[in-house]
C-alpha cells in the first residue's frame, strides 16, 4: 500500500518526491549506517515519504524518540498508521523552527533526510539548512542521499556547497548499486552552531499543520 501510495504522490507532484521510486532497503540501510545512531539521540526525518528510512530507524532503533516531516497528507497518514511510536509531522521541512515549540523540540543530534535536493535552487536548500542550525547539537551529523548519475553535475555540487557552509565535515559514503537509480549517502558532521538558544527564542510559533502524535 505504501509503495502504491508513493507512486501515486509522485506522479501527480514529481517535483515534490524528487523519485518515481521509493528507496530500496539497501540504501535505507546505508543511511542509518552512516547516522550512526547512539542512546538518548533525537533524531529527526525529513521527507519521510513511503517510510523506506523510517522502517530501517524503528527496526534497529526501537526506543528512538523520532520525528518525521512529511509534506503529502496521504503519505504522512500512512506512516502514522505503520508506524504508531513515529511522531508524524504534515509539513515542509522549511517549517521546523515554527513547528518545534507545540512538539517540544529543542535539540536534534542526527537528521535523516529525504528531501529532494536535485530539485530545488541554492537558495531553497540554503534556507532549509539554515532552519535546522540553531536546533543541532555540537556534534550533531546530518545524511541524505544522492542519485549516482547527479553526482556529476551541478545539483551535488550545489549540495555540496550549502553543506559546507554549515558544517565542518561533507563526505559521501560507497555507491549503493543495489538501489534504482544507484545512489550514495551524503553526510555533514559538526555544524557551525550559531548561539542556538538565542536563535529559537526568535521563532515565533505557528500551529498550522498537522501533527500526528506517537
Amino acid at each position: 500500500m505504501s509503495n502504491w501510495l508513493f507512486l501515486q504522490s509522485a506522479i501527480r507532484k514529481p517535483w515534490q518526491m524528487g523519485s518515481m521510486l521509493p528507496s530500496s532497503r539497501s540504501l535505507a540501510r546505508a543511511m542509518v549506517d552512516l547516522a550512526d545512531i547512539g542512546e538518548g539521540h533525537q533524531v529527526v526525518e525529513l521527507g519521510a515519504g513511503n517510510g523506506s528510512f523510517t522502517r530501517e530507524l524503528v527496526e534497529r532503533h526501537p526506543d528512538l524518540p523520532l520525528l518525521a516531516f512529511e509534506l503529502c497528507p496521504r503519505l504522512g497518514a500512512d506512516l502514522a498508521r505503520r508506524f504508531p511510536s513515529v511522531r508524524v509531522v504534515i509539513d515542509a521541512a522549511e517549517h521546523l523552527p515554527r513547528r518545534a515549540p507545540s512538539l517540544g523540540l529543542t535539540r536534534i543530534d542526527r537528521v535523516v533526510s529525504g528531501l529532494p535536493w536535485a530539485l530545488w535552487d541554492e537558495q531553497r536548500q540554503a534556507a532549509v539548512v539554515a532552519t535546522l542550525i540553531p536546533f543541532l547539537s555540537p556534534e550533531a551529523r546530518l545524511v541524505t542521499v544522492h542519485y549516482l548519475p547527479s553526482r556529476w553535475i551541478g545539483w551535488v555540487q550545489t549540495t555540496r556547497r550549502v553543506l559546507e557552509r554549515h558544517f565542518d565535515r561533507v563526505y559521501h559514503g560507497s555507491p549503493v548499486w543495489r538501489n534504482f537509480p544507484p545512489a550514495y549517502v551524503h553526510v555533514a558532521e559538526r555544524p557551525r552552531l550559531r548561539s542556538g538558544a538565542a536563535d529559537r527564542m526568535r521563532i515565533g510559533v505557528d500551529d498550522g499543520g498537522t501533527a500526528t502524535p506517537a
